[in-house]
């Protein structure tokens, strides 16, 4: 919202809307101040609260908020007889029913127009594409030209896959699930939990390890659009073209089930999204389509300098040089009149030494204890 400051002065300012607000007496917050709080209030919640991922971070942001708003008044008057807590009821029941109409409506949209046939083409289709985009993430530095030629013939195969797919499918943001949610309206919610169930408590819990550098890279990284989020997880819908997921809801098989058994078989299986590349599984089990010289090396080196820092492992550390002591001087297995002049010069070079047996019948002086 743009900030107009042209008709200020010390107690009175004139808000983007034109409707003027008056400080009350002893009120300390300045003109800027209320501009600034009425501009947050119409901000979408997942701008306003994005970078929010401290505990308590919410309640006292509202706090603040509204102790500066109730330094001010625009003038509305409440109508006679006006009850706060009844308005407050009152509203939250106009809330139920709405939600309840929109549960409905969603109910018998699903009932109309939900085609387990169609949504799992859709799926299907947006995991080819996720597979055709995460070759051409290989081809940008493949290892060898074998895995060059390998990933270019992939990506042509599943480019047209998805072509004939998409063609066949019609549009896929029609299709309903079972709930009678469009895709869109599920990325909406998406974003919303990427923010508050992931990225808040990720950040929290970087923060407390001390992983500084992941902890950077996550904070730096800028709400996107809901288009640009997965209608089927809480990941943006990019990230599944690197084989990254973010399947926060999505619990564990049920025990005893086809699932539990696959899950158990094929790790990252049950993690992975419907709509996210299945490279990666094909890699494990080493397919006949899988790339040859592909390594998580590789995998880590493509990914964007954001995903690389949060998701990719910490290289491993060099590891230390292992010091191990030294004797002072040893002297070979010999006739014993060598073996005792030798002795005689050590001593005379290091008297406190002490002598011990060493390797091959050798004599070993070292410090004293």
């Amino acid at each position: 919202m743009a900030v107009n400051l042209a008709k200020t002065d010390a107690f009175t300012v004139q808000a983007p809307n034109g409707v003027l607000w008056t400080r009350k007496p002893g009120g300390r917050s300045s003109a800027g101040d209320l501009l600034r709080e009425l501009a947050d209030l119409v901000k979408d919640h997942i701008e306003r609260e994005w970078d929010w991922w401290e505990d308590g971070r919410r309640d006292k942001e509202h706090e603040r908020q509204w102790a500066v708003l109730a330094e001010w008044d625009n003038g509305a008057k409440d109508p006679p007889g006006f009850d706060p807590d009844a308005a407050a009821t009152a509203c939250m029941e106009d809330f139920d029913r709405r939600m309840e109409e929109q549960r409905r409506e969603r109910k018998a949209l699903a009932a109309e127009r939900y085609d387990k046939e169609r949504e799992s083409m859709r799926l299907r289709m947006l995991a080819v594409e996720a597979d055709a985009a995460f070759f051409g993430h290989v081809l940008e530095r493949p290892a060898t030209t074998v895995q060059r030629d390998k990933a270019e013939q992939r990506m042509e195969q599943q480019r047209a896959v998805a072509v004939t797919m998409r063609e066949q499918l019609g549009d896929p943001e029609a299709v309903v699930d079972r709930y009678g949610f469009f895709p869109e309206q599920r990325r909406e919610m998406n974003l919303s939990s990427h923010m508050s169930v992931w990225r808040h408590p990720m950040l929290r819990g970087l923060h407390e390890s001390k992983q500084r550098k992941r902890f950077n890279a996550l904070l730096a990284m800028r709400p996107v659009n809901s288009a640009a989020m997965c209608s089927e997880c809480q990941a943006p819908s990019h990230w599944h073209s690197y084989a990254l997921s973010l399947c926060l809801f999505r619990g564990q098989p049920e025990p005893g089930s086809q699932a539990e058994t696959i899950a158990r078989l094929m790790p990252g299986w049950w993690d992975r999204c419907f709509a996210c590349t299945a490279y990666q599984i094909e890699h494990v089990w080493g397919a006949s389509s899988a790339l040859p010289d592909f390594d998580g090396e590789q995998w880590a080196a493509m990914l964007p300098p954001t995903l690389k820092a949060i998701f990719a492992p910490d290289p491993p550390k060099p590891r230390q040089p292992v010091v191990r002591p030294k004797p002072l001087a040893v002297i070979k297995a010999g006739a014993i009149e060598e073996v005792m002049a030798k002795l005689a010069e050590a001593k005379a070079q290091f008297p406190d030494a002490v002598v011990r047996s060493g390797r091959h019948g050798s004599w070993e002086l070292w410090p004293p204890a």
